[in-house]
């Protein structure tokens, strides 16, 4: 009677111990805790009929919680397809944080007067971050995956422009992407 009250019990046991995954056969990479600081844009492009007024506008947040320091440049290329220098526009040191891009700061980060400023320049932005141990990471630290999937949002290459909205449809609007070297 023990030997058949046994049998039943040592089959469950069996069962249940052949249950268990062998770690070394999963495909799921190891994941790595990194720097990634990712840009919600809320405002797409400023608007030269008011420049007084406008701006280029989103929200920066560190999922990871790694990102210590992020410097944000920018260049100014005509609308003849002449570029400047990347010069550093702003430093951010906590997240999240709202940035906020105006005509008026892009000349004075430039040192160029606010009149210089025409209709078609185009605002190239160029990002690192540096972790609490000085690390630096920017574009090209990022997999190509990052760099080209839009909806991950990076904010490490972005671009805004200075024109109107004139003549656009409501779809052009929605279609503009910051997030691609234009």
């Amino acid at each position: 009677m023990k030997k058949i009250f046994l049998l039943p019990l040592i089959i469950l046991f069996v069962a249940f111990s052949s249950c268990d995954q062998d770690e070394s056969l999963d495909p799921r990479p190891v994941v790595v805790a990194g720097q990634f600081l990712r840009l919600d844009i809320t405002k797409k492009r400023m608007n030269f009929d008011d420049i007084n007024n406008t701006s280029f506008e989103g929200v920066l947040s560190d999922p990871s919680g790694n990102v210590a320091k992020y410097n944000l440049y920018v260049r100014k290329t005509n609308i003849y397809g002449q570029a400047g220098e990347f010069v550093l526009f702003k430093t951010f040191t906590s997240f999240p944080a709202d940035l906020k891009v105006t005509p008026a700061g892009l000349a004075t980060a430039l040192d160029v007067p606010l009149t210089s400023l025409v209709f078609g320049d185009k605002f190239r932005f160029y990002g690192e971050t540096f972790d609490a141990n000085n690390v630096r990471v920017d574009y090209y630290s990022l997999s190509p995956t990052v760099q080209t999937a839009i909806y991950l949002r990076q904010a490490y290459r972005f671009v805004t422009d200075l024109t109107n909205n004139d003549g656009m449809r409501p779809l052009d609007l929605i279609e503009y992407d910051n997030y691609t070297a234009q």
